[in-house]
């Protein structure tokens, strides 16, 4: 079966009235947008009338690695929620101080107790800041919540607010006694073949904001609401529970991002045409639309912050171009998609050589004193298997980076100056972090790129070798907090550092 669903089939993009000219309109606009990785987007699905009409990942990643998706876990936690209220261990309307009587602040407001679970699934509790920042300095998430006092009226006022679905998880497991990830695995995720990471927080709740999932999975939540909760022949969720979870409950008008100013269901945004959207920071989406019969779900590490959208781009080049009947055939542009997913490659654009390997393979060259403690570096060229090896000397200790030329990307164990980033927003549970892969192109004669990543990472590492005469200048780019206490460039997320190297013969 496909997607483990019996009524899923493939076609191609015109028998289900989209062309394969405007998927490829798509995917070129992305990449064409993707400089120096700003976009990056790793993996699509498309499925319109139960069949999936386009699919692909961008090496080294696939459909099946475990990728953050950032805030759809939080259409993820609703389904959660939904599942007990169907099954009468939540009231939706029941008022969240009640349920957690047994640790409630001394400073209890009024408003505060006036919010009910559905305030907190529609984003409406009244609170004016972003609850999540002092909830996660805090010993005790559920009571900080709770202390911070709404300005609105609870129901009044739509507030984005990322502390909500850590307490949705709770509320679920305060009711039926079980984390929410055990209680929707099951009633949901076992029946349709989806896994969710999630880790714990120091009080050993689920942090909904650490989901992981694979990008099949990611597919099949939003196929399945497509589908108004069947799968396979067997009703999971209520279809009237499914039509409430996507409809329109509270304006979002004020938003600053355009394509989410359209209003907001539970815990996923409304579109401009019939549907609604997993949004997840980053362009890591489920967008189901429902008049069109149609899911599109994405995984990437978009960074460019408002100014393009792998969603939206979607939406004016696939979505608004279909049609609602079979298109004629179109095999040649069809198999020129085909061939665009199929060969996929997120490594350096470039040749696989240049005319100065054989000058500076084996040569040493030395770095001027530098904050990482590195020494020096050669590169040792193995023309065999498409390869080198970019040797470090950092504090007395060598390291060595196994790189891939011609798109290819070896596991390398180790890494060079800068150690992987693990941090919270970055790091994949599921993956093992000590695999990472370099792949490499030379992008003209003096210029060597890499790109440095592992399954365990969302962002990459970028290592630019500049060669110039006997020198060599290195300019890393890596995302912030890669190296605690380097300067950060805030509003890219990211720092630049330069060494210079005098060749020793």
């Amino acid at each position: 079966m496909i997607l483990d669903n019996e009524s899923l089939r493939y076609s191609t993009p015109e028998e289900q009235g989209i062309s394969s000219e405007s998927l490829l309109d798509f995917f070129e606009t992305v990449r064409n947008n993707n400089k120096d990785n700003a976009v990056d987007l790793h993996s699509f699905q498309v499925i319109r009338h139960d069949h999936i009409i386009a699919e692909g990942a961008g090496k080294p990643f696939s459909l099946n690695n475990f990728h953050r998706i950032y805030s759809s876990a939080k259409g993820i936690i609703a389904l959660g929620v939904m599942l007990a209220v169907q099954e009468g261990k939540v009231d939706i309307n029941e008022k969240v101080a009640d349920i957690f009587s047994d640790n409630l602040p001394d400073n209890l407001s009024e408003k505060i107790k006036k919010v009910t679970v559905y305030h907190l699934l529609t984003m409406s509790c009244g609170q004016d800041v972003d609850s999540c920042v002092d909830m996660f300095k805090s010993d005790n998430w559920i009571k900080t919540f709770l202390s911070i006092d709404p300005v609105y009226e609870p129901g009044s006022r739509f507030f984005y607010n990322n502390g909500i679905p850590h307490v949705l998880a709770a509320i679920v497991e305060k009711k039926t006694g079980e984390d929410i990830i055990s209680y929707m695995e099951p009633r949901l995720l076992a029946p349709i073949g989806a896994k969710v990471l999630c880790r714990y927080n120091k009080q050993k709740e689920r942090e909904p904001s650490t989901v992981c999932v694979r990008q099949t999975d990611l597919t099949k939540f939003g196929y399945l609401l497509l589908k108004r909760g069947k799968w396979n022949g067997k009703q999971l969720i209520s279809p009237e529970i499914c039509d409430e979870y996507g409809k329109f409950h509270i304006s979002t008008a004020s938003h600053p991002k355009i394509f989410r100013n359209f209003g907001y269901g539970y815990q996923v945004w409304k579109m401009p045409c019939e549907g609604f959207i997993l949004a997840g920071g980053n362009d890591n989406h489920s967008c189901v639309f429902t008049e069109a019969d149609m899911v599109f779900s994405c995984m990437a590490n978009n960074k460019i912050k408002g100014d393009f959208s792998i969603q939206k781009t979607f939406y004016d080049l696939v979505y608004l171009k279909m049609s609602g009947r079979p298109l004629p055939p179109n095999p040649q542009a069809y198999e020129r998609l085909q061939n665009c997913l199929t060969q996929w490659n997120l490594a350096p654009h470039g040749s696989d050589e240049s005319g100065l390997e054989e000058r500076i393979a084996g040569k040493t060259f030395t770095f001027e004193a530098n904050s990482f403690g590195c020494e020096s570096v050669c590169f040792l060229v193995d023309k065999a298997k498409q390869e080198l090896e970019i040797c470090t000397t950092e504090h007395g200790a060598v390291h060595r980076l196994r790189c891939g030329m011609a798109g290819t990307w070896p596991v390398t164990k180790d890494y060079i100056v800068i150690p992987p980033n693990l941090t919270h927003g970055n790091f994949i549970d599921g993956e093992e972090p000590s695999e990472n892969m370099a792949s490499g192109a030379w992008t003209d004669r003096n210029r060597l790129l890499v790109y440095g990543r592992s399954l365990g990472r969302v962002a990459s590492d970028q290592f630019d070798f500049r060669f110039d005469k006997n020198r060599l200048h290195l300019y890393i780019k890596t995302p912030a907090l890669a190296v605690p206490g380097c300067a950060v460039d805030k509003k890219k997320g990211e720092f630049y550092l330069t060494a210079v190297l005098d060749e020793q013969c």
